[in-house]
């Protein structure tokens, strides 16, 4: 005997609860990058600060695209339940039967808080690495060598005229 089973699937919805994880995951990632980062700003006096960077970048772009995959996911969503294409998480969330509307109402908030210690470190390493450029300007000015503080068109870095050389070639 042969029984068909129904599968009822929300698809969409399933689509945008997996993409909210991995938006979730890739900001955890970038969170654990800002904390290397911040690691190895103060406690490895800028050693690692271009490894650490290059790495921020790659953990920005897979949050990036992590993103593009969540609004994409979340137009589907809204557009399954009727709703705006345009809809936000927490609109989709209100328009979904249950379980889904507390599945999206927790994950909102999770997103919410990950974003909220990304910026926080983000901000924190920024601070870290205005004093160091700072403490290094000064202690290159105490040399005697005044630090690149402009760019070009090209992203050259710009040494003023009066930069100075560390050794006196008249010595």
């Amino acid at each position: 005997m042969s029984e068909a089973v129904e599968h009822d699937t929300d698809g969409p919805l399933e689509v945008l609860a997996r993409s909210i994880a991995a938006q979730t995951d890739a900001l955890g990632h970038l969170r654990f990058k800002f904390e290397v980062q911040q690691m190895m700003l103060t406690g490895a006096g800028g050693t690692w600060v271009n490894e650490t960077t290059s790495e921020l970048e790659q953990a920005i772009e897979a949050v990036r695209h992590s993103d593009e995959l969540f609004r994409a996911a979340l137009a589907d969503a809204a557009a399954y339940l009727g709703t705006s294409p345009e809809s936000t998480l927490r609109e989709v969330a209100g328009a979904a039967p249950e379980p889904w509307s507390y599945i999206f109402r927790q994950e909102r908030e999770e997103l919410k808080t990950a974003v909220e210690r990304v910026g926080l470190l983000c901000g924190e390493n920024r601070k870290l690495l205005a004093r160091g450029y700072l403490a290094t300007s000064a202690a290159l000015a105490m040399l005697g060598v005044d630090s690149a503080t402009s760019y070009d068109a090209t992203g050259t870095p710009v040494i003023s005229a009066r930069s100075a050389n560390i050794l006196n070639t008249k010595a």
